[in-house]
Order: C-alpha cells, then sequence, then structure tokens
C-alpha cells in the first residue's frame, strides 16, 4: 500500500509544467548567468533586443501582453545596477580599452557609472566626467550622467562640465545633467536648477524638483511654493511638496 502511494506521488510530480512555470525558470538562469558570467557577457546582453525566452511569443498568442520585462536587456540593465566591485570596475576598464567592445562602449559606461554611484567613487567620478567632454555620442554622454545622481559630491568632484551642460547641451544631455547635479554642496547649482525651474514646463518643474531637493536652500522654497499655487497638475504639486519638505529638514537640523 505504501509503494502504491509513492507511485501515485511520483507521478503527480512529474506533472508537465505550465508556461508560466517554464518563463520563471528561464528568467531565474539569465539572472543566474548575468550574476556570475562577469562584465563581457553583462555588456553584451544589456546590448542584446532579444526576448530571455522564445516562449515569451507563445505567452502573447493568448494575452496579448507586450513587456519591456519580457527582453535580455532588462534583466541585464537591473544587474549592472547593483555592481559595485574592484574586480568589475577593472575588467570593464579593460573592455573599453579594447576597440573589439567600441560598439559597447554606452553599456561599459554606464555599468561604470553604477559602480561609481554604489561606492562613491571619486576618482571614477572625475573621469567619467572627463569621458562626457570628450565623447561626441550623445546617448554615451547621456549614459554616463544617468546613474550619478546618487554620488555625494564635495568640491573635490569635478561638477563644472556638467553645469554647462545644463544649458549648452542637447534636450536629453540637459535633462541627465540635471539629475547629476544631486547631491552637491557646490553653491552654484542651486541658482542653475532655479534659473532653469523659472523658465521650463511643468513636466520639467516635476523633474527639477528632485536635485533641487538634495541642494536647496531657503532661498528655493518661496519660488517652489509660487509654483505650486500656479498649478493644478498634482504630480507637480506632490514633488514641490517633497521638495520643500527635504529643504526645511535640512535646514533644521543645521541649527
Amino acid at each position: 500500500m505504501f509503494n502504491i502511494f509513492r507511485r501515485k506521488e511520483n507521478k503527480q510530480d512529474s506533472k508537465p509544467l505550465t508556461l508560466a512555470e517554464k518563463l520563471a525558470i528561464a528568467r531565474q538562469q539569465l539572472i543566474s548567468d548575468l550574476e556570475k558570467n562577469g562584465m563581457e557577457f553583462l555588456i553584451s546582453k544589456m546590448a542584446s533586443n532579444d526576448e530571455y525566452s522564445e516562449l515569451i511569443l507563445e505567452r502573447r498568442k493568448t494575452d496579448m501582453s507586450y513587456s519591456s520585462e519580457d527582453s535580455v536587456s532588462w534583466y541585464a540593465y537591473r544587474q549592472s545596477d547593483k555592481l559595485n566591485s574592484q574586480e568589475n570596475k577593472k575588467e570593464l576598464l579593460e573592455l573599453l580599452a579594447n576597440e573589439k567592445y567600441t560598439a559597447f562602449k554606452k553599456y561599459i559606461y554606464c555599468c561604470l557609472s553604477s559602480i561609481c554611484s554604489n561606492t562613491n567613487d571619486k576618482d571614477l567620478f572625475n573621469y567619467l566626467v572627463e569621458k562626457v567632454q570628450q565623447e561626441d555620442d550623445e546617448s554615451v554622454k547621456v549614459s554616463i550622467l544617468s546613474r550619478l545622481r546618487n554620488v555625494i559630491k564635495d568640491s573635490s568632484y569635478n561638477i563644472e562640465p556638467i553645469k554647462i551642460l545644463v544649458k549648452e547641451g542637447t534636450h536629453d544631455e540637459s535633462h541627465a545633467a540635471i539629475k547629476a547635479l544631486s547631491n552637491t554642496n557646490d553653491p552654484d547649482v542651486e541658482d542653475i536648477l532655479l534659473d532653469e525651474f523659472k523658465i521650463t514646463s511643468t513636466h520639467m518643474k516635476g523633474m527639477i524638483c528632485g536635485p533641487l531637493s538634495t541642494v536647496g536652500t531657503l532661498k528655493s522654497i518661496p519660488i517652489l511654493k509660487e509654483a505650486y499655487k500656479k498649478t493644478r497638475d498634482s504630480f507637480l504639486r506632490m514633488v514641490i511638496d517633497d521638495a520643500v519638505y527635504k529643504i526645511e529638514a535640512r535646514d533644521q537640523s543645521c541649527h
């Protein structure tokens, strides 16, 4: 009787996997591969246009859903967000120096910017900002700048080229530069952000509130509150409230 029960249990255990279960296994395998296979593998997957499984097409036949999470690159970028080791930094710099990987330069810089952000590496920050000045490719500049916002930047961090890009860069470069000016003690940055805040669109005002909340002083508050009164945009009101709260809290903590 026990053996009969075991045979039934084994039969149940061998039940075919559902499509959702097969996709979950494929995702986990990709994530595992991204974690253990090094930087060359990672940047190749960041550049990929493939889905993480051929079964995605089968799923779409039934649910008609399309998601960025279906792509290999989505998971590769999430893995790049986590990078923080000197070994990875060394490997990426070696790839950058190798002409074979010139086409992957944007992804290499993106990974280096993540390491910089996660470790607050001043030398790497200044190196990357120097590359922003040297590069002609807009996508490369944006790739570098977009991940530098969380770096805590004192006066030894070279942000001058970033300040210039706010006014002189392309539309996307200016946006990325504004975000990269977060978390600095440079006294000019607040005025740069306020000047842009006064003349730009509702959407851009909302974006500027993020970095302004990290660098603003009490000088910013009347301008923010005036914008709050004039807008009916719920998102802008929310981020203005958040910026005012953080500026006031920071000011009180200094006294």
